[in-house]
């Protein structure tokens, strides 16, 4: 082993993201499913004036239940793909909660950084201005920092048939912003793209390779620039006391509930 080389990445017992951990924050837990589960961010980047027409951050991750750094490490399609289903389905449900919370003022950012050597996959999500993506600032944003990092270039998803397969390391951003029929299509839970999601996505994948060093907030970074929160970009920076996050936490479930189908099954 070469002095400075990380150790083995935290199993299960030690992992943030593992239920099986003693010392999960209990508290952020806001669903559970059958293959994944919700939490509010700890240190969210938005605050709880920052979305008037919700009252708290909405800083989501989505969090599959399996400990494992990527799905597409997952050989067998019959285990990877029911993981990725309910993470998606989440994000339409959580998609159809701002359409109508909002009256479609609010889009949505999905980010993940997957990679081989990572801890455990997670989904980011976050509320951003409709406006801003239907004016193409989000993605153009994303690009934009990407190059003045010097990281290769953002590309088409190379598995849109099977996106749970995506190959390799990458950091993938979904950028989504709602249409007319967006609330009833994504509540409903409905699988085919132009359904749940009911509006219009990008997808960009920025292929995490060994010649560059990638910014683990990158995603963050970005979307802290967009919304003039710079001082926010570091989550240590913005944690909350306990009671904050407990509070914020019950809003968004009250927010969520009636968009939330593990209440249903």
């Amino acid at each position: 082993k070469q002095r400075g080389a990380p150790g083995p990445p935290p199993g299960p017992d030690n992992c943030f993201f593992c239920l099986s951990n003693p010392n999960i924050a209990t508290h952020l837990i806001t669903s559970i499913g059958n293959e994944c589960y919700l939490t509010t961010a700890r240190g969210p980047l938005p605050t709880s004036t920052s979305f008037p027409s919700l009252g708290f951050p909405s800083h989501i991750l989505i969090i599959p239940f399996t400990h494992t750094p990527a799905l597409n490490i997952i050989s067998e399609a019959s285990s990877r793909q029911p993981i990725y289903a309910e993470m998606q389905r989440y994000r339409a449900a959580l998609h159809a909660m701002l359409a109508a919370k909002a009256d479609n003022a609010l889009g949505a950012v999905t980010w993940e950084i997957s990679r081989s050597n990572g801890v455990h996959i997670h989904w980011q999500f976050l509320p951003a201005s409709a406006e801003m993506v239907e004016a193409g600032l989000v993605e153009a944003a994303f690009k934009v920092e990407a190059e003045n990092s010097q990281y290769p270039k953002f590309e088409a998803p190379a598995a849109p048939q099977d996106p749970s397969a995506e190959p390799g390391d990458y950091f993938r951003v979904r950028i989504w912003r709602p249409g007319p029929a967006a609330p009833e299509a994504a509540a409903a839970g409905a699988e085919k793209k132009e359904d749940a999601d009911a509006g219009k996505e990008t997808t960009l994948v920025l292929p995490l390779t060994p010649d560059f060093r990638f910014d683990l907030q990158f995603g963050r970074r970005v979307m802290a620039k967009l919304m003039q929160l710079d001082s926010r970009v570091n989550w240590k920076d913005a944690v909350q006391g306990p009671a904050e996050e407990e509070k914020e936490a019950g809003a968004f479930k009250e927010a969520f509930k009636r968009f939330d189908f593990s209440l249903e099954e």
